[in-house]
């Protein structure tokens, strides 16, 4: 083998742990690092709720009368709120982000559990 070759096999080989890492972090429940990569990009807090780390889902333009604030135990600066038609135990919640735009987050669970 040429070394060109034994380093693509080597970094191919790196790549398919990671992914079989991050897949193993995630049927858990816990919040992996593509997860984090993305809520660094995107600029959202981290958010600790109910004593479990959330996981970013998405960024969402929502009217304000749609939501209804959560009481939480972290963040004081930060405000948490939910969809006013969703259960006391909601799938997703929200912070403000600004003029109209949330930051979503869910609970990160194990598959089966889900």
């Amino acid at each position: 083998m040429k070394k060109s070759e034994k380093s693509a096999a080597v970094f191919i080989v790196g790549l398919l742990l990671y992914g079989v890492i991050e897949f193993a972090i995630f049927i858990t429940g816990h919040v992996g690092s593509f997860n984090s990569i993305r809520r660094v990009i995107a600029d959202a807090p981290q958010l600790v709720w109910r004593s479990e780390t959330l996981a970013y889902a998405a960024t969402e333009n929502i009217q304000a009368g749609e939501l209804e604030p959560l009481d939480h135990e972290t963040h004081a600066d930060l405000v948490v709120y939910k969809l006013a038609t969703a259960p006391d135990n909601p799938p997703y919640v929200y912070v403000y982000k600004s003029s109209g735009t949330y930051f979503k987050y869910r609970i990160p669970r194990a598959a089966w559990s889900m």
